[in-house]
């Protein structure tokens, strides 16, 4: 297990995983209308006032979940290189995924809410950009090490 903490891919996927876990805590919008204010992570809606119920976002909950779980699947993939290069590929596609749910969510939200509303969205919103950076950095690095496997194969 050693080796695989010194990979620097290993670091890229740790991050990815820890800040799409943070997008179930962190509002990734906010949206007002003069008369109540809302909050948006990616499991749920939740006023400002303690009076009116927060509802539950179980779609985009769930494929943020499966992101972060391909994430962490990633990493433990290390003595199969190839199938680790595919499970990233696929989690850029999911977190793509997760990023066009935020997009829709917000639409949707304004929409709802009125004209008089407004989105704001928060840092949170730029969360599943920088996974996909992190994803296409890890699976560049995932890829020199199986080039660098195969030249000393070659040698050999």
């Amino acid at each position: 297990y050693l080796k695989m903490i010194q990979r620097i891919q290993t670091i890229y996927l740790f991050v990815a995983a820890v800040l799409t876990f943070c997008l179930f805590c962190l509002p990734f919008a906010n949206v007002g209308n003069g008369f109540m204010s809302l909050s948006v992570t990616a499991c749920n809606i939740s006023p400002s006032t303690p009076l009116m119920q927060s509802s539950k976002m179980w779609p985009l909950a769930t494929v943020t979940l499966c992101a972060a779980i391909f994430c962490l699947i990633t990493i433990f993939l290390y003595a199969n290189r190839a199938r680790q290069m595919k499970i990233a590929r696929y989690n850029i596609a999911v977190q793509a995924i997760v990023m066009i749910g935020m997009v829709i969510c917000c639409f949707y939200m304004q929409r709802s809410a009125g004209s008089m509303a407004t989105v704001s969205p928060r840092f949170a919103f730029v969360i599943p950009a920088v996974n996909i950076i992190l994803l296409i950095l890890a699976n560049r690095g995932i890829k020199a090490d199986d080039d660098l496997v195969k030249s000393a194969d070659r040698l050999r």
